[in-house]
């Protein structure tokens, strides 16, 4: 069964001189143990799409499902890493990362342990004082990593998360998303990533969703067979960037399913 499924979502927003369009028509599912991105050019509804499915929007068309259920609020089910790490500055990392807790109505004796849980395994133990303006931009984002991972989501959601940090400490973190997505006694089932950088999609999703420029379309869906972990330099690698890369620029839709294998070659699946 599908985590999420998203229906023939479209969603629109009037301005004054009529309603713009930012997508149509969008359908793809989320399944168990899915890392799941969405790439697509500037402009095309990622960050929306994610919103909606948050249910912190709703669709103009169509219908988002958790579980089988609409999504018609916010779900307490998912958490959002943001990219400017929308941390509360007169808050400790401590602090910060208990918020969502504190208001899920969690009480103080149960929130300490899972802070601590959580501080531990995104590598900020040592940090539980320090305040947002005294850490570097790699260390507060783990601050929005487990403020979101505490709340133990059943879908991570991540709204280009790595892309305000240097090219040396995003790969760190990237690799860290992976580690803690792939050990079963952590949250989440699954991960949805939004990103404007095709290769790291390729490198941490399983499957990557395409989208048209605005009003955002599904172009196609590229399944990643990679093992892991993915070398970048590898000729399947730049195959895989190359797809999604020349998918985006043409704007044509293809097959859904289209696979590329270790040796390059492209099929449809």
């Amino acid at each position: 069964m599908a985590l999420i499924r998203v229906e023939h979502v479209d969603k629109s927003f009037p301005t004054r001189h009529g309603s713009i369009s930012i997508m149509q028509d969008i359908t793809f599912d989320v399944k168990d143990s899915d890392f799941l991105a969405i790439v697509g050019p500037s402009g095309c509804g990622k960050s929306t799409l994610l919103r909606l499915i948050q249910g912190l929007d709703r669709p103009t068309a169509g219908q988002i499902l958790f579980r089988d259920q609409p999504v018609n609020s916010v779900s307490k089910q998912m958490a959002m890493v943001f990219q400017s790490f929308a941390l509360f500055p007169w808050l400790t990392v401590s602090q910060n990362v208990a918020f969502g807790l504190e208001a899920l109505g969690w009480s103080a004796d149960r929130i300490h342990p899972q802070v601590e849980r959580y501080i531990e395994v995104t590598g900020l133990d040592g940090f539980q004082e320090a305040y947002p303006r005294e850490l570097s931009g790699g260390m507060r984002q783990r601050v929005g990593l487990a403020r979101a991972l505490a709340v133990e989501p059943a879908v991570l959601l991540m709204d280009e998360p790595f892309s305000a940090l240097d090219p040396l400490t995003a790969e760190s973190l990237r690799d860290e998303v992976l580690q803690l997505w792939q050990d079963p006694s952590l949250p989440p089932e699954a991960v949805l990533l939004v990103s404007h950088n095709i290769e790291e999609a390729i490198e941490l999703a399983d499957r990557v969703i395409v989208l048209s420029r605005r009003p955002g379309r599904v172009l196609a869906e590229v399944t990643v067979d990679l093992p892991r972990p993915r070398d970048r330099k590898s000729t399947a690698f730049y195959e895989f960037t190359d797809r999604v890369y020349s998918l985006i620029t043409e704007g044509r839709p293809s097959l859904a399913g289209t696979e590329l294998p270790a040796n390059g070659d492209a099929r449809a699946g």
